[in-house]
């Protein structure tokens, strides 16, 4: 399997430390850095052709961030390369990404597995996203599972196919209408988007917190709360009650009353990788 990584020209010490991940956790795993876009290289007028802000607020209620066009054009300058060659699956992944030590044998599972599914457009996060998942979920290989995630964001690493390659963009040709870690939007369009019962992937913060990506971020969650507040009376009720019935669903597919998520026992620490020398 190959991996392409999101990481921009300048972040050199980002690239050594994704490499040191990958060489001890994957060390059958290749790996390369796509063509990236910056944001702070891009002009108003390059940004103009490949986003449509309009339809973007049509979809979503909210603008993209210069970080998010680029991020959202560096993730697609990966899928394309990838459909470039004849591989039939790929693992995608940020730079900040920290592997557990199960993501080698994990790979090597979900390998064989996608083999026999070349006809669906088919993509595995390998993070722990902001998701509940179904509590039918079937075993890959006896020791991981896969399930069918519910809702979902986060892009840190995953693994897709051919024609979840081709469904993404599709879903999201240029110009851009959303970001490349909106799974809802994508399984909407036809993706199907799975999760697995442990933390194989999570995230070691270089200091993003400085980054025009994490500012976005907080500048669009802002909005939405301020469009919350203004809400009309009857329809802030209608979604009380559907929050209600999301958190009955939760609870059913794997959350008990005390608000621990049942399928998640079993994950592994990201502070605890003893066994590995990282």
């Amino acid at each position: 399997m190959h991996c392409y990584v999101i990481n921009l020209p300048t972040a050199v010490a980002r690239r050594g430390r994704v490499a040191h991940e990958l060489e001890t956790c994957c060390p059958d795993v290749s790996w390369s850095v796509p063509r990236m876009f910056v944001a702070s290289d891009m002009t108003d007028e390059q940004l103009t052709d490949v986003y449509d802000s309009k339809r973007a607020w049509e979809l979503h209620g909210y603008e993209m961030s210069r970080g998010e066009i680029a991020c959202a054009l560096s993730h697609q300058s990966a899928l394309r390369t990838f459909l470039g060659t004849d591989a039939e699956i790929c693992l995608i992944v940020e730079d900040d990404v920290v592997f557990s030590p199960a993501v080698g044998r994990f790979l090597k599972s979900v390998d064989a597995w996608f083999s026999g599914r070349r006809t669906l457009p088919l993509c595995v996060m390998l993070s722990e996203v902001s998701a509940i998942r179904l509590w039918n979920a079937k075993s890959m290989d006896g020791e991981f599972r896969l399930s069918k995630v519910i809702d979902g964001c986060g892009a840190i690493a995953y693994v897709v196919n051919r024609k979840g390659a081709e469904t993404i963009l599709k879903a999201n040709a240029i110009p851009l209408t959303t970001t490349s870690d909106d799974w809802a939007f994508y399984k909407r369009n036809g993706l199907v988007v799975l999760g697995v019962d442990r933390v194989l992937a999570g995230s070691n913060d270089f200091g993003r917190e400085d980054s025009s990506l994490s500012e976005g971020r907080r500048m669009m969650y802002e909005a939405m709360r301020g469009r919350r507040a203004r809400v009309p009376f009857l329809f802030a009720k209608i979604r009380a009650v559907c929050v209600r019935l999301k958190l009955f669903w939760w609870w059913v597919s794997g959350v008990d009353r005390k608000g621990v998520n049942r399928s998640n026992e079993r994950l592994y620490l990201m502070d605890r990788r003893k066994d590995v020398n990282l």
